[in-house]
């Protein structure tokens, strides 16, 4: 859980942070700002592997309800073991639907075009 919470902060500030500024730095603002810059970066590259708005839409749908998820598991989890053993569950049941709306494939093909953003983005570099 914690893992992804990272990624997904990774996830959303790697698009273009300015160098001498974290992320903590930014105002709720910045924030969306950059976000919806990913989301549209994000959006271009699925288009470029075939994906029509339909699926960007379903994609979407997903990734809200998957959030969702993980956020009441972190309510109501008794403890961290159940917290992750669900939160599991959740992250396989996305992977499945994922599949379904985009294949497998390009599925593949997305999670390597965001290791490879985040890997290159000054955040993970101040990580290191």
């Amino acid at each position: 859980m914690k893992k992804f919470t990272l990624l997904m902060m990774v996830f959303f500030a790697s698009s273009s942070i300015v160098s001498a500024q974290n992320w903590s730095d930014l105002s709720a603002e910045q924030k969306l700002m950059k976000a919806k810059d990913f989301r549209e970066q994000s959006q271009q590259y699925l288009k470029g592997l075939g994906l029509n708005q339909e699926q960007l839409d379903d994609m979407d749908n997903v990734n809200i309800c998957y959030l969702s998820t993980l956020d009441r598991i972190d309510r109501y989890g008794k403890d961290d073991a159940a917290k992750k053993q669900y939160a599991k569950a959740a992250t396989k049941s996305r992977a499945t639907q994922m599949d379904a709306i985009m294949g497998p494939d390009n599925r593949a093909k997305y999670q390597q075009y965001l290791t490879d953003k985040i890997k290159n983005s000054p955040l993970a570099a101040q990580l290191k």
